[in-house]
């Protein structure tokens, strides 16, 4: 005997309501597509970013580094900046480089400027006064771990700021950034 036609209707429309239709699978893929998109994106941009390091953090691993190669040594250690190639040096005071770190603004567009800057003892590091300054071309780490009293003025594109470290720790102990 015949299926009733009634029966059959519903047969048919249980089926459709079962599987997807092409327009949500269409729509699926998309949703994909566009979230596939995005993470890529945000990927590249995130491991395009992961080797550019700010100068800030770039100049505390010079001094750090200059301390523990004076420690390391038994010998006075120099920090310089040479800015046609935009790195952060260590010499011994004989002139051998021990180590260099890069800004990576060589080629930058943004012209780096860092300034080194005894700060004179009469001010010692008493944070409410404006120390009084000499120009240097180089701090000096001693073996002991001090180095000479200083401050480091960074400047680059319209930013400036000023840092002014510990003579005994490579701690900054005032930023201009944070007043």
């Amino acid at each position: 005997m015949g299926r009733s036609p009634k029966r059959a209707t519903l047969e048919i429309g249980n089926n459709v309501r079962r599987g997807f239709t092409l327009i949500e699978f269409i729509i699926v893929i998309a949703l994909f597509a566009l979230v596939g998109g995005l993470i890529v994106i945000n990927a590249e941009s995130m491991l395009r970013g992961l080797g550019e390091e700010p100068v800030d953090r770039i100049l505390q691993k010079a001094v750090r580094e200059a301390r523990f190669q004076a420690a390391f040594l038994k010998e006075s250690t120099e920090l310089r900046f040479d800015e046609e190639t935009a790195l952060f040096m260590i010499h011994t005071r004989d002139g051998r480089v021990l180590d260099t770190f890069s800004t990576g603004m060589a080629d930058s567009d943004r012209s780096l400027r860092i300034s080194f800057e005894q700060i004179l003892p009469e001010e010692g590091l008493n944070r409410r006064l404006q120390p009084r300054t000499a120009e240097i071309d180089a701090v000096v780490f001693r073996p002991d771990r001090s180095s000479t009293p200083f401050q480091v003025i960074v400047s680059f594109g319209q930013t400036q700021f000023t840092q002014r470290y510990d003579p005994f720790s490579d701690i900054v102990i005032q930023d201009s950034r944070e007043r």
